[in-house]
């Protein structure tokens, strides 16, 4: 089953990249700029290579976007990879991508399968491989993390914390994932790891700085198709919200819906010990970019993590069949919408005037469905947290 996932996956991205339009009818663009994000990597690094600063101007890129990550991203010209590399090493990227979802989610069953290939092959997913997005090595790094996290083995799981580091070192957000320090099992075991992940971060602080300086000059606020985050609702109508006051508006949905659907005193585990771990994994990042707000529906790819807990959900629990529904509307609505919009006014069956305002309103409700399914598993991790913290001694029971 994991081998026949792999296989339709493949072939429905092969088909994406064969046949261009695809791109354009979902309306994520960049057809003639494959492998866009990881262009601009490798153009940074060679540019570095040659003695320019890639932060303050990268020609490579295809938008002229400064470097804006850590040095470590500078390696790649350090080992002689150059603009030319893009194309295999795109491919090699996006097949590490499949793989490692595929392997840390193991679909046992047709139905397993299909859940997965309509995650993967979801507009949004489509929009992380098109771009060859560096969020891509950071999955596949956290992928390895959860596999060592598995394991009984007090090196190997030591191990994954390191990895949650490096990730959370290359693209900042993964930070979010420290909660997942919690799941050490006893006291010493929580310290052992976070001296480990703080020394991890405390090495690379020379290489972060200059990334993080750039960060904040040239701060993305993506807007209207395939915009990701808790301020783009906003932001589509051109109302200036403060960051603060959203961040603060989610905090209260959470704490509203906690209160309004209260567990048993003893609450038990979300899941079994694995699924439990990465639904934990998978929603405090979604969590996280969406509060954030300064990305792309390719975010989700995060997401990939709450599979193996909503596949085997009993046919009673309604809540995760909330959840399926809402992650599966907010992975294909956009790219959907978008296909139909195109064809309609492409075949003069809308005008373009129609077509914009089919477009602002499913954007609103794509906008929304996002709350709704953030504000949900924002109260999955408040419940985990409180049990981890009564379970380490931290909180009383």
């Amino acid at each position: 089953m994991p081998l026949l996932g792999v296989l339709l996956v493949a072939a429905i991205w092969a088909a994406c990249f064969r046949f261009p339009v695809l791109w354009a009818a979902t309306g994520i663009g960049e057809a003639d700029k494959p492998f866009l994000d990881l262009q601009s990597l490798l153009a940074a690094g060679e540019y570095a290579q040659a003695g320019h600063d890639p932060y303050l101007h990268n020609p490579g890129d295809p938008y002229n976007r400064p470097l804006v990550y850590t040095e470590w991203w500078l390696v790649t010209g350090r080992l002689g990879l150059t603009l030319a590399d893009t194309g295999w090493l795109g491919t090699w990227l996006i097949g590490l991508t499949l793989v490692s979802a595929v392997l840390l989610t193991r679909p046992a069953s047709a139905r397993e399968v299909g859940g997965l290939v309509l995650f993967l092959a979801s507009p949004a997913l489509l929009m992380a491989a098109v771009r060859a997005n560096n969020d891509l090595v950071v999955f596949v790094l956290m992928c390895g993390a959860l596999g060592c996290l598995r394991t009984g083995r007090p090196s190997l799981r030591a191990l994954g914390i390191v990895l949650l580091a490096v990730a959370a070192v290359l693209k900042y957000f993964p930070l979010a994932a420290v909660l997942l320090l919690l799941e050490a099992r006893t006291r010493r075991e929580l310290l052992g790891w976070g001296l480990l992940y703080g020394l991890v971060l405390l090495l690379a602080w020379p290489s972060l700085e200059p990334g993080l300086r750039a960060a904040t000059r040239s701060q993305p606020s993506p807007e209207w198709l395939y915009a990701f985050g808790a301020p783009v609702l906003f932001r589509d109508f051109h109302l200036a919200v403060p960051a603060t006051l959203v961040a603060g508006a989610f905090l209260l949905a959470v704490g509203f819906s906690r209160m309004a659907v209260k567990p048993a005193p003893a609450a038990p585990p979300l899941a079994a010990g694995n699924e439990e771990r990465e639904l934990v994994a998978g929603a405090v990042m979604v969590v996280g970019c969406f509060v954030h707000g300064s990305s792309y529906v390719y975010k989700l790819v995060f997401a990939l993590w709450l599979l193996p807990w909503l596949w085997r959900a009993p046919p009673a629990d309604r809540l995760r069949r909330i959840i399926s529904l809402l992650l599966l509307a907010v992975l294909w609505l956009e790219g959907t919408m978008a296909v139909v919009i195109n064809l309609s006014v492409t075949f003069s069956l809308w005008t373009a005037a129609t077509g914009e305002r089919v477009l602002a309103a499913t954007l609103v409700v794509s906008q929304l469905l996002g709350w709704a399914l953030a504000v949900i598993l924002g109260r999955s991790l408040l419940l985990y947290l409180q049990r981890q913290l009564q379970r380490l001694g931290f909180l009383p029971s």
